[in-house]
C-alpha cells in the first residue's frame, strides 16, 4: 500500500510538472503579456571605442603580409562584383588578393563614424554573400583573412559593432550579427551588444540571429539563460519560438 501511495504521488508530480511545462509554452507562443521592443542605449563600451578614434591621431598602416595571395584576373573579379558598391569592392580585392590594405585600414580606423559604419557595411555584406560560394574560391581565403587580421582586429570589431547598432537606430535588417560572431577571439563585449540587440533591435530576424549567438557562443548561464527566458515575451512569434527551442537545447546539452 505505500508503494503504491508514493507511485501515486510521483505520478501526480510528473504530471503537474507536465502541466506546467505545456502552459508555459502555451502561454509563450500564444503571444500572452508580450513585451514591446524598443530602443535603447546600446553598450557603452562601443561608443568609448569610436570617441578614442576620433581623437586620435591616424598614422601610416603598415602592409599585412598576406601569404595567401594569389593572382585573380580582372575577369574573374567582375564576374563575382556585379553590383558591388566601391567599398565592396574594395573589402572583396582585399580578401581575395591582398590588394589595398592601406585603403582597407584606414577606413575601418576613420575618425568619421559614417565612414567606419559604411566600410563594416560593405565588409559584412561581402562576408555573408560569398561564405557559402565555393566557386568564388572565398571561404579559405576569407578564413585565412582572420587570421591576419592581428592589430587591425579592434577596429574591425568596433566598426561592426557600430553598424549593427546604426542598424537598429534605423529600424533595417541586417546580417552584420554573422560576420561579428565569427570573427576571431570573441569575448564578452560581443555577447553583451548580441545580448542588447536581441531585446532591443526592432527588426525580429535580427534579434533572432542575435539570440542564436548568445546561446551558441555564450557559455555562462547566468547569462544567457535569463536572456531566453525574457525572449519568451517577445512580440514576435518566431522569436519566441526560437528561444524556447533554445532553452529546450540547452537543457538536454545539445547546445
Amino acid at each position: 500500500m505505500r508503494v503504491s501511495v508514493t507511485l501515486k504521488k510521483v505520478l501526480i508530480a510528473a504530471a503537474t510538472l507536465v502541466l506546467l511545462v505545456v502552459a508555459f509554452v502555451v502561454h509563450a507562443l500564444a503571444g500572452v503579456n508580450t513585451h514591446p521592443v524598443a530602443f535603447s542605449e546600446p553598450p557603452a563600451f562601443v561608443a568609448q571605442y569610436g570617441a578614442n578614434m576620433q581623437h586620435s591621431t591616424p598614422s601610416p598602416l603598415a602592409k599585412v603580409n598576406n601569404t595567401h595571395q594569389q593572382s585573380t584576373s580582372k575577369a574573374e573579379y567582375e564576374r563575382f562584383m556585379v553590383g558591388f558598391s566601391n567599398e565592396e569592392a574594395l573589402v572583396f580585392r582585399a580578401i581575395m588578393a591582398g590588394e589595398s590594405l592601406d585603403e582597407l585600414w584606414a577606413l575601418f580606423a576613420h575618425p568619421d563614424k559614417a565612414e567606419r559604419i559604411k566600410i563594416a557595411s560593405a565588409f559584412a555584406a561581402v562576408n555573408i554573400t560569398f561564405s557559402h560560394h565555393d566557386e568564388s574560391g572565398f571561404p579559405p581565403k576569407r578564413n585565412q583573412f582572420w587570421k591576419d587580421l592581428g592589430e587591425q582586429l579592434p577596429n574591425v570589431r568596433n566598426a561592426l559593432s557600430e553598424a549593427l547598432i546604426a542598424t537598429a537606430e534605423a529600424g533595417v535588417r541586417t546580417r552584420i550579427p554573422y560576420t561579428l560572431a565569427w570573427l576571431p577571439e570573441q569575448g564578452r563585449e560581443t555577447l553583451e551588444l548580441f545580448a542588447w540587440a536581441t531585446e532591443h533591435h526592432p527588426v525580429p530576424s535580427v534579434r533572432r540571429s542575435t539570440m542564436y549567438f548568445v546561446a551558441y557562443l555564450g557559455r555562462e548561464e547566468e547569462f544567457t539563460a535569463p536572456l531566453l527566458l525574457g525572449r519568451a515575451y517577445d512580440p514576435d512569434y518566431s522569436v519566441r519560438e526560437l528561444a524556447l527551442g533554445l532553452r529546450s537545447r540547452r537543457l538536454v546539452g545539445d547546445l
